[in-house]
């Protein structure tokens, strides 16, 4: 039984698709290599240790600096420096999931809070995803 009734029409997600539950969530931030995409291009986000509300991270573009964990939201939150270019701020949640889905998945936005060049940077926000092979 779906939550919802969909129509067959192209783009919409087919009824099938949609997982009546029960969902189940974890309170722990998933450690591994995420495959994560922003703005079109593909990272890997190194998650190494969470001890508490602390996160140990690398991205393979950049510097993670102040990573955060938040259990009883599943938010994940960190600082993006690309030195002499930007900072970024990203946030993303940890999806609840159906215990057969092999991946972890998490989405959110990221948005660049300070220019570190000399050039006129937009700050407009983006999205980002990812995942990690249970």
């Amino acid at each position: 039984m779906s939550y919802v009734d969909l129509p067959d029409l192209p783009g919409v997600f087919p009824a099938d698709s949609v997982f009546a539950g029960p969902y189940a969530n974890s309170t722990a931030l998933p450690l591994g290599s995420w495959r994560a995409m922003a703005n079109g291009r593909v990272y890997t986000l190194e998650i190494t240790a969470q001890d508490g509300a602390d996160v140990t991270a690398t991205l393979s573009s950049g510097t993670i600096r102040d990573a955060r964990w938040d259990p009883e939201t599943l938010r994940f939150s960190f600082i993006r420096v690309i030195p002499n270019v930007i900072e970024q701020e990203f946030s993303a949640y940890l999806f609840h999931f159906d215990a057969t889905d092999p991946l972890w998945r998490m989405a959110g936005t990221f948005q660049t809070v300070k220019n570190l060049s000399p050039h006129n940077v937009p700050m407009i926000p983006g999205g980002w995803y990812a995942t990690l092979h249970r």
